[in-house]
């Protein structure tokens, strides 16, 4: 009897694993397809999204901060020393109400074919590091302020020429928008990597 019956339980045993699926199956394929592989991707970020970058707020009382579009940036002058050169460039006020600077520009220099060079700007570096610390100033309409750039003529390490730039950008103090400078009738070809050593901006009629 207890033989009859172990055999029975595993005769409906064996028939269960082998016959057709059964409600869990079912239950499973009637479940609602997740996404398939040709959904849209995510929109790519825009490329205006340095637009979406907090402002600098202008400095409390007084003129609000000079930006990009109201200055023009031009080569004003050269002078050599010791393997050295330094360039003086005007930042002018173009428009009749006064703004204010403080700081120091940013650049980066470009090759004939608007290729990026290896540019490095250093604070107040290299000969220009006793200069004093920024200040911030007022620059009516019409005038300039000025700062100065100090580059080395000799290779450094394994370097074995220094490229030569065709334009400069320029950025003002806490701005994002820059300014393109042509060189024409100065030569720009830093060594040590394209080392820039530069003043922070000076006001109308003080030295760099």
């Amino acid at each position: 009897m207890r033989r009859s019956l172990v055999t029975a339980i595993l005769t409906l045993a064996l028939a269960a694993g082998c016959g057709p699926a059964g409600p869990a199956s079912s239950a499973t394929s009637s479940a609602p397809p997740g996404p398939t592989a040709s959904a849209e991707p995510s929109p790519a970020p825009s490329r205006s999204a340095n637009a979406a970058r907090t402002p600098v707020p202008d400095p409390p009382g007084g003129p609000p901060r000079c930006h990009t579009p109201q200055l023009r940036v031009a080569y004003a002058g050269e002078q050599g020393a010791a393997g050295h050169v330094f360039l003086t460039f005007r930042m002018t006020n173009a428009t009749p109400a006064a703004c204010s600077l403080f700081g120091f520009v940013g650049m980066q220099m470009l090759d004939s074919t608007g290729n990026e060079l290896p540019t490095r700007v250093v604070r107040n570096g290299g000969q220009l590091s006793s200069q004093a610390g920024p200040s911030r100033f007022d620059l009516p309409g019409g005038q300039a302020a000025t700062f100065t750039v100090s580059y080395g003529q000799v290779p450094a390490g394994s370097e074995t020429r220094c490229p030569e730039a065709a334009r400069l950008i320029v950025t003002p103090p806490d701005e994002f928008d820059n300014v393109t400078v042509e060189v024409n009738g100065f030569r720009l070809a830093p060594c040590n990597g394209g080392e820039l050593d530069v003043t922070p901006m000076r006001p109308p009629g003080a030295g760099s």
